[in-house]
């Protein structure tokens, strides 16, 4: 069964992996993934980007296809892992704020309708 659009069948292998409900479970994919893994997933799509982000323009949030759903939810793991790729070759985010004293009050959808 495919979960993306046609136009981005190439990315369907790491729709198991790396799409995510919310910004905790990306955060605690991309701490406990090693950074082959992640730099594999970076670099599939970055150069994919410009597209989905055009995909993406075409809808609006509250609205979304499921299957446009899951490629935003990529696209956001991307934003996730781009600084462990471009800045700290790691997954760990290193002199930042220790990740085990971030306690989210309120989770705001990555997909609903922004009020």
């Amino acid at each position: 069964m495919t979960t993306l659009p046609p136009d981005f069948a190439d990315l369907e292998r790491f729709v198991p992996d790396w799409v995510h409900a919310d910004a905790p479970a990306r955060m605690a994919k991309r701490q406990g993934s090693t950074i082959a893994d992640i730099k594999a997933f970076y670099q599939a799509m970055l150069p994919r980007g410009e597209a989905v982000l055009a995909c993406l323009r075409g809808h609006q949030l509250g609205d979304l296809p499921a299957e446009v759903e899951t490629l935003l939810r990529l696209m956001l793991m991307l934003a996730e892992v781009a600084p462990a790729v471009e800045w700290y070759d790691d997954p760990a985010v290193y002199d930042g704020f220790p990740v085990g004293r971030i306690c989210y009050t309120r989770l705001i959808s990555d997909t609903g309708a922004q009020a």
